[in-house]
């Protein structure tokens, strides 16, 4: 794409906003997936850099509900049911990372006018987040494979937005149990699908 747009450039002498912005979209979507792949590399390797802290995880849900609002504009709704105050061990912005990309991954995924639920209760010395739409949800084929590397789901749940790289729940996976945790999902076609990631609490 980045090569056909310089091209097109190129035979027009002057570039117009339209190709400059396809190129600037392309080249921000190559550098996430490098990223990415680093990520990906550094956990596989078990080189994960972490800067492990006390986290206020409600904080962090609250934040990452504020900052999801604004992708999901008027389209979706997002609806923050129960909270409780709970401190866990570890990277705030990794920990950030991954409820970021299970929200942003359920207002991709499900059609306008849908609901997207948070909750985070405690149990059993552990402390449960639970993303939940009410979108198509995930055939019983692809949902072994939904934590795999460049796992999309095309044939199941069809995206509202560009496609991303396929490995945020990958990501997503190796930061939930780089601390200590388990990150699973419950669907069935037709009738949505849940995220479930259960961390440990930090006791006092």
């Amino acid at each position: 794409m980045i090569k056909g747009n310089i091209g097109l450039i190129r035979r027009m002498g002057t570039p117009d906003e339209e190709s400059l912005s396809s190129i600037e979209s392309e080249v921000d979507r190559l550098s996430r997936l490098v990223g990415d792949l680093l990520l990906v590399n550094q956990a596989e390797s078990g080189m994960l850099p972490l800067n492990l802290d006390r986290v206020q995880l409600d904080e962090v849900i609250l934040e990452v509900l504020q900052q999801m609002h604004v992708l999901a504009g008027e389209r979706k709704n997002l609806v923050l049911g129960e909270i409780e105050h709970v401190q866990i061990k570890g990277d705030r912005d990794r920990i950030k990372q991954v409820f970021v990309n299970l929200v942003s991954n359920a207002i991709a995924y499900t059609p306008n006018g849908s609901t997207i639920d948070l909750e985070m209760r405690k149990m059993n010395g552990n402390v449960q987040v639970t993303i939940s739409d009410n979108g198509p949800g995930i055939s019983a084929q692809d949902l072994p494979h939904i934590f795999d590397r460049f796992y999309r789901g095309e044939k199941s749940r069809k995206r509202n937005a560009a496609g991303g790289s396929g490995l945020g729940l990958s990501i997503a996976r190796y930061i939930v149990v780089k601390h200590g945790g388990t990150i699973e999902v419950v669907s069935e076609e037709g009738k949505g699908t849940t995220f479930i990631v259960q961390l440990p609490i930090l006791e006092e």
